[in-house]
């Protein structure tokens, strides 16, 4: 899985927003596929297998929220076959994550952000992220 910090992003405002983070990534809730009559194994396969993907996308990164101290209340662990279990109660960000949201809100600073690491050549991590929008806003306010 490839870090998406746009999908970090929205999860982190999901949650603050008190929303069904999956839901609100999603555009509205997705239920799992089912058998539909008439339907042909292969094609039930392959749906289940893409919404198999959106889910491993989706918990993958609200894992990676949850073991850095960004997201609390909500457990996910990944089973032998891969696949996501998860439990919640209660979702809300730490301090951290309200920090990492407030740098990440603005989408002018979020998109002058991730340019400047672009054209510094510069990985986007948790931590450039912090740094690269005290840097922008440094340059925002003229100081």
């Amino acid at each position: 899985m490839k870090r998406d910090w746009d999908l970090l992003r929205a999860q982190l405002t999901a949650i603050e927003e008190d929303k069904d983070f999956k839901a609100a990534v999603l555009g509205g809730p997705v239920d799992t596929p089912g058998w539909k009559d008439g339907q042909d194994e292969s094609d039930y396969v392959k749906e289940l297998k893409a919404h198999q993907e959106i889910e491993s996308r989706i918990f993958g990164h609200l894992e990676l929220l949850v073991q850095n101290g960004f997201v609390t209340g909500v457990k996910v662990v990944r089973s032998l076959d891969g696949a996501f279990r998860y439990s919640i109660s209660a979702p809300r960000l730490t301090m951290a994550g309200h920090d990492l949201l407030d740098t990440m809100r603005s989408e002018t600073l979020w998109a002058t952000i991730k340019s400047t690491a672009k054209t510094k050549g510069l990985e986007l991590t948790f931590d450039s992220v912090k740094a690269l929008g005290a840097f922008v806003m440094k340059g925002l306010l003229g100081d």
